[in-house]
């Protein structure tokens, strides 16, 4: 008993291939097991005997490995003789061809998310097929999942390789609300992050934090981050400086000494979230001078700033009326007048 083939043969992955035997003509049978290279025996579901087994059909499907099958076959005759079994071996070809991602950093196969992956083979074979029917050589996705490509050529012509790409998230960053600053109040901006490997601001600074002032005026901070997988993603927050053309003037206080509102709090500025906020640190001078219905000066007070508790000046308490005020503050140089009038509630 001989097999047909002489030469070691080659199977493609994914296609059905004839091996046949010469015996004893018409009264012999013959018995085939298939061994992957693990040494494992392919199921009978895998292969077609035809006529009396002098030929097989094995069909080598995509699940299988590649490498060196041995294809035993032995012969019975009618007689109730057994041969010696005869082995070949098949070279089933699934070389592994690597797959380049474009913009991937490290060994991880995936892109950022919004990006766009090219799966690219590489030139040099004849056409390309991938899992949907695509022809083209490069693959364009921005979607996880697993890809396969069938690669044909004149020497590998059924060659699979397939990759599993990764979309990955966007880093978080966040540099909260926008923020209203007095003077030289600062605030540290901070988006430290152990996943993230570079820090970009507009600044021009390269660390994860900063610290702006409100003597700097109005601001636009932005960072851009980016992270071990090379994404990157940014945030921006506007540093207000205060607008003291627009402080907050109380209209009333009881100075009934009961411990609450009874001193004339005065000027406050508003914070990113409306609320008022204590701003006399910031100002350089503070003029005040109160007058009551008839234009007669009440109280005054210049120089750093000093709550009206609603005496005169002889520290005489004051009846409950309305009172009319000039205030003049001085900060950075410039000067800015209040004028209008204050309820006394007793």
């Amino acid at each position: 008993m001989e097999l047909l083939a002489q030469n070691l043969p080659m199977a493609c992955v994914g296609v059905t291939e004839r091996y046949g035997v010469k015996g004893f003509n018409g009264i012999s049978d013959f018995d085939w097991v298939i061994t992957d290279p693990n040494g494992n025996v392919l199921p009978a579901s895998s292969y077609q005997l035809l006529a009396r087994g002098d030929s097989i059909d094995i069909t080598w499907g995509e699940g299988l490995m590649g490498g060196i099958y041995t294809l035993t076959v032995t012969e019975h005759t009618d007689y109730g003789c057994t041969g010696t079994p005869l082995a070949v071996n098949v070279v089933l070809n699934t070389p592994e061809i690597f797959l380049p991602i474009s913009n991937n950093l490290n060994d991880n196969m995936g892109v950022c998310f919004g990006s766009i992956a090219n799966l690219d083979p590489g030139s040099g074979f004849i056409n390309y097929l991938w899992q949907d029917g695509n022809t083209n050589q490069v693959y364009y996705t921005g979607e996880a999942g697993t890809y396969t490509v069938r690669l044909v050529n004149n020497t590998y012509n059924c060659s699979y390789d397939s990759t599993r790409l990764a979309i990955w998230d966007l880093p978080t960053v966040d540099l909260g609300n926008d923020t209203v600053l007095f003077g030289n109040q600062s605030l540290v901006l901070d988006v430290y992050n152990p996943d993230f490997s570079f820090y970009n601001w507009s600044t021009g600074q390269i660390s994860s934090s900063i610290t702006v002032s409100g003597s700097d005026g109005e601001q636009r901070i932005w960072v851009l981050v980016t992270d071990i997988n090379g994404c990157q993603n940014s945030d921006t927050v506007n540093i207000i400086a205060a607008d003291y053309g627009n402080l907050f003037i109380p209209k009333a206080f009881t100075p009934n000494g009961d411990g609450y509102n009874d001193l004339w709090e005065f000027p406050a500025g508003r914070d990113a979230n409306g609320n008022n906020f204590n701003v006399n640190e910031f100002l350089d001078d503070i003029d005040l001078k109160v007058f009551n219905r008839w234009g007669k000066l009440v109280w005054k007070s210049s120089g750093l700033y000093k709550p009206w508790n609603g005496k005169d000046l002889s520290g005489k308490e004051l009846p409950m009326d309305s009172y009319h005020y000039i205030i003049v503050i001085k900060v950075g140089g410039k000067s800015y007048e209040y004028k209008s009038s204050v309820t006394i509630i007793r």
